[in-house]
């Protein structure tokens, strides 16, 4: 399993490069990525062609779609293993958090991810996609979407609920980070490392 970094955003409402906020003594792409070699074979940054930064970088081929276009983009990379695809402002993801993902993973589904009771609908920007996604979101793509929670709302995946989770506390620190994140009057946030 290999791990995609979405970082293409443009990070219109926050202002600034939200991957290079700083919550964890380094950038939060830094810190994602040092968190994802724990658990990946390899990690990657997804971006548009003018953010890269990094050997370890997929370029977005349809930036115009959103984050779709990195997990699209990953696909075409290689098709033939899974990705954890994860969003750059998920400042409180934790080894917790990739760990309880990871063991309720199912690889016979499209996909595993965590049900946001926040909206109702699996969240599609800290998932697990199997190989067999590849096709179906292209499939996706090409009839006109865009949305990649639509598009597991509308396939056959392993959703994870809060309440089959021991570790809930920290799981909601994580779900509501990024709204947390956009009402903030402060870009560095200070946690304790052990409540990370």
């Amino acid at each position: 399993m290999n791990c995609l970094i979405l970082i293409g955003g443009k990070s219109s409402r926050m202002g600034t490069d939200k991957s290079l906020l700083n919550y964890h003594g380094k950038s939060q792409r830094e810190h994602l990525f040092d968190l994802a070699k724990k658990y990946c074979s390899e990690v990657y940054f997804s971006c548009r062609e003018e953010q890269k930064f990094s050997e370890k970088t997929i370029i977005d081929n349809y930036s115009e779609l959103g984050p779709i276009s990195g997990i699209l983009s990953a696909f075409e990379h290689n098709k033939n293993v899974a990705w954890l695809v994860v969003a750059c402002d998920m400042p409180f993801l934790n080894e917790t958090t990739f760990e309880v993902l990871i063991k309720n993973r199912n690889s016979d589904k499209v996909a595993t991810t965590f049900f946001n009771n926040q909206n109702n609908a699996p969240d599609p920007l800290f998932a697990i996609y199997e190989s067999q996604a590849a096709d179906l979101i292209l499939e996706y793509v090409k009839a006109g979407n865009k949305s990649p929670k639509i598009f597991l709302q509308n396939t056959d995946i392993q959703l994870i609920k809060l309440e089959n989770v021991a570790d809930r506390t920290t799981l909601l620190f994580w779900r509501y980070a990024s709204q947390w994140l956009s009402n903030s009057a402060s870009l560095k946030i200070e946690c304790p490392s052990n409540e990370m």
